[in-house]
């Protein structure tokens, strides 16, 4: 599909959603999108065009604050865990035994670590944060399958009866959960739900929908999301 084909495709989506959204709404939506602050309306696809900017900007502005906040936690991060740290300079985490200074000296060489080395250089508020959605995920009621986690190296993923029903991993220190849900389901894109489509990357193949767990009212909303996956 070339990418006048694409951008085309996107207005008539945009259009429809904006049409719907607006007859219940009583009133004319267009203006009140998150997207509509990049909007040129002189262009053939205004609202298309406008939610590419937006994608392409909230893109450029993750990998800044990832390159930046990879930066800080060298830092602050030999800081928080030297705090913690056993006499022998490691730390539990996730049933796991991290080595402290090894952590520390490959993440100033920015070399990959593991979930549970991530979470244990994590602040308290994102472990929190973490151990609320673990609650919710793995709580069901008596009688009904139950959801079991597995710490790999890449994440910690909650499986039901075989299938995937979860995804939590800690990039750039942002805590984040991929679902099974469809990214581009209109109910998630009325400008209330940010979220990344992430089906391309093999390994989100099953839960193609990424969203970012940073703040009080994304943990709700992330809980919400649960709900509906359970």
């Amino acid at each position: 599909m070339s990418e006048e084909m694409y951008t085309q495709g996107l207005q008539q989506k945009l259009d429809v959603e904006k049409w719907l959204g607006s007859e219940d709404a009583g009133r004319d939506l267009c203006g009140s999108y998150i997207y509509c602050a990049y909007c040129n309306k002189a262009e053939d696809a205004p609202c298309a065009n406008a939610y590419i900017r937006m994608v392409e900007a909230e893109k450029a502005a993750e990998q800044s604050a990832a390159l930046a906040e990879a930066d800080a936690a060298v830092a602050d991060a030999a800081e928080d865990a030297a705090e913690n740290a056993t006499e022998a300079d490691t730390l539990i985490a996730l049933g796991k035994t991290v080595d402290v200074e090894d952590v520390m000296k490959r993440k100033a060489a920015r070399k990959s670590l593991s979930f549970a080395e991530k979470y244990a250089l994590s602040d308290e508020i994102v472990k929190e944060r973490y151990a609320v959605l673990k609650e919710a995920l793995t709580t069901t009621p008596k009688g009904t399958p139950k959801i079991k986690s597995r710490i790999s190296r890449q994440c910690d993923t909650y499986r039901r009866n075989g299938d995937i029903v979860a995804k939590i991993t800690i990039i750039g220190g942002s805590l984040r959960i991929n679902l099974p849900l469809d990214p581009d389901a209109p109910e998630f894109n009325d400008g209330k739900m940010p979220h990344t489509a992430t089906g391309h990357k093999k390994v989100y193949a099953e839960v193609p929908f990424q969203f970012k767990v940073n703040s009080k009212l994304a943990l709700k909303r992330a809980l919400r999301l649960i709900e509906m996956v359970k």
